[in-house]
């Protein structure tokens, strides 16, 4: 009894430090659009292809080689249009898939600015690069 009140106690500021981030990600988003931005050269016909993969080579990897925290942006059913809202104006292409992302878990990490914003984690960089596959121009 005393192990389980002291638990509590020492967990609980944790908790309530984590705020609204920490509650948005304890649910998987498992529907809607997942929007990956990518900031190429030039610029082209919004909503056509830009020619290029949405790459996760340089995500941070845990010691299995999986990712931990690539960002995206999505929402539990969220539109394309939805979605791609507060998405970096720097980002002038992006990929899209829709939810769930096979072999990931994906959960919502609002970020200043950007209350759509996402990490994707648990599968392998050439496995979300596979699925997310090419650009269009935004």
């Amino acid at each position: 009894m005393k192990r389980t009140i002291l638990l509590a106690a020492l967990t609980a500021p944790m908790v309530l430090a984590g705020g609204i981030a920490a509650a948005q990600g304890t649910k998987p988003v498992t529907s809607g659009v997942v929007i990956r931005g990518l900031t190429l050269p030039g610029a082209g016909v919004p909503g056509t292809s830009a020619g290029a993969t949405c790459k996760f080579s340089n995500d941070p990897v845990g010691p299995h080689g999986r990712l931990t925290e690539a960002s995206v942006n999505c929402g539990p059913g969220g539109t394309l249009q939805q979605n791609i809202v507060g998405l970096p104006a720097y980002f002038n292409a992006y990929c899209a898939i829709k939810a769930p992302v096979s072999g990931a878990r994906l959960i919502r990490a609002s970020i200043p600015g950007n209350d759509k914003h996402c990490d994707l984690s648990g599968i392998t960089p050439a496995d979300a690069t596979k699925q997310f596959k090419g650009a269009v121009w935004r």
